[in-house]
């Protein structure tokens, strides 16, 4: 029996997690909370309770976070003798989560607050909706990325692609940070080209050479830029079964 196409099972729909380390990125992504009042979850160590809070300030100059009051108060009390909390929220299909020690600071209005250090890692789980085929490596798939409204802009290359966004690799010298949403083209064979804006959801530096690898999301396809990327798809599912065929 055939083989069916990659986007036809079940392995489509993936997710990842990311650890996310770069201290940029941790800021902005806990501004991202911040600003957003997003609800956070927190479990106690130890206890399978589930309590909420919010995340009341950022403070890169001095390293710090603040979280409010747990709810209900069985939360504070265990966290008055634990100083131990494990975060997670989702922002915008993000799913983010980080461990912290916390110090307990009773307010003036009689509701806690807890001081806490900067995380220096949060896990980052992005779930995708399609699967992304990789691009062969004797094809090369230039992305341009625009970095601001004048001339600059980094130039990336493909390395796979969904209905959904990419992935790509660039010179680590870039900086981009997750949420920013910027215009991109891609060059497809043929001579065919896609112009999209894009949103950064993940930036993974490379340790050991000057390279990033970044995943990006599309941010409102047109049917005719999403009929384009759906036929390069197939073309690039096409070539894997070949290959495979080969093997």
């Amino acid at each position: 029996m055939a083989e069916p196409p990659v986007s036809d099972r079940a392995a489509q729909y993936q997710s990842k997690t990311e650890k996310v380390t770069h201290r940029p990125q941790v800021i902005g992504l806990l501004r991202r909370l911040r600003d957003q009042r997003v609800l956070l979850s927190a479990r106690v160590p130890g206890h399978s309770g589930l309590f909420n809070s919010l995340l009341l300030e950022v403070d890169p100059d001095r390293s710090l976070i603040l979280l409010d009051e747990l709810n209900p108060r069985q939360g504070h009390e265990l966290v008055c003798q634990t100083g131990q909390l494990r975060v997670h929220c989702q922002c915008k299909g993000v799913e983010l989560s980080f461990n912290c020690d916390v110090e307990v600071h009773p307010a003036r209005s009689g509701i806690s607050f807890y001081r806490a250090a900067l995380p220096e890692a949060i896990d980052y789980l992005q779930r995708r909706s399609s699967f992304r085929v990789r691009v062969g490596a004797d094809l090369t798939v230039p992305v341009r990325l625009s970095l601001n409204k004048a001339t600059a802009s980094a130039e990336a290359v493909l390395v796979d692609l969904s209905v959904g966004g990419f992935g790509a690799t660039l010179d680590s010298s870039v900086e981009l940070t997750l949420g920013q949403v910027l215009p991109c083209v891609i060059q497809l064979p043929k001579g065919e080209t896609l112009e999209a804006n894009i949103e950064i959801r993940v930036v993974r530096v490379d340790p050991a050479r000057p390279i990033q690898r970044i995943g990006a999301s599309f941010r409102d396809l047109k049917p005719v830029q999403r009929q384009v990327v759906r036929r390069f798809v197939a073309q690039l599912e096409r070539e894997m079964l070949r290959r495979k065929a080969r093997i």
